[in-house]
């Protein structure tokens, strides 16, 4: 072997070990994601939710509650659960998944309400119609007073004149961001947004071209011996 082949075959090496470790990291990251995807229900990936952080940060979903547990520290953990505020004379009432809470300007709990003293199961949608207060779940809408003393049912063309009003809404777009969905995002490279097929096709071509230095590694070491 003559000084020049030595030389390109030491250049060839040292790029092989460069381009084998980045692919090395992610066929790591492949293998980890796969191996939790694979095991996700089992594990129960698909049924925790990512945290609050980390939604915020990679899908720019803001979690409704936070935002009321820093207006009143009163609630404790029951704020995260609120996605909206409706104002009563009496002060703010939030609604939350499985309660309604009444606090007053300063932000202090004046009352908490469970959803099925009125009738209702998991909340989903609330209104303030002037001395009206209209509440629904997935079956129902209710009608109580803005003292939350007397409450009934709508019946469905009742219901129906409501739609098109200024509806206070859950918004389940957080909730659907389970760690699971964020495994298949990493697997797919998804995060890189348009980026992400190149991207794979630059690590496909990176692993091809791994596997034919290291052959051609292997060739010239075999002639140089």
């Amino acid at each position: 072997m003559t000084i020049d082949q030595a030389r390109w075959l030491k250049i060839l090496a040292r790029w092989h070990r460069r381009i084998a470790l980045l692919v090395c990291i992610w066929l790591v990251v492949l293998a980890a994601s796969g191996l939790l995807i694979n095991h996700a229900h089992d594990w129960g990936f698909d049924r925790s939710p990512l945290a609050a952080p980390m939604q915020r940060l990679l899908y720019g979903v803001e979690r409704g509650g936070e935002g009321f547990c820093s207006r009143t520290a009163a609630l404790g953990p029951d704020c995260a659960g609120i996605f909206a505020g409706l104002t009563l004379p009496s002060g703010e009432l939030l609604l939350g998944g499985n309660a309604l809470f009444l606090v007053d300007d300063r932000g202090a709990l004046v009352e908490k309400l469970p959803t099925a003293q009125l009738g209702l199961g998991e909340l989903e949608a609330g209104l303030v119609d002037g001395p009206d207060l209209y509440l629904r779940d997935a079956q129902q809408v209710v009608r109580t007073d803005t003292e939350l003393l007397d409450w009934q049912a709508l019946d469905a063309a009742a219901a129906a004149e409501l739609e098109g009003r200024s509806w206070q809404l859950r918004d389940r777009s957080g909730e659907v961001m389970s760690w699971e969905r964020f495994l298949l995002d990493l697997h797919a490279a998804r995060f890189l947004g348009p980026m992400a097929k190149a991207f794979t096709d630059l690590m496909g071509g990176l692993i091809l071209l791994l596997a034919f230095s290291g052959l051609w590694l292997w060739w010239l070491r075999r002639r140089r011996d």
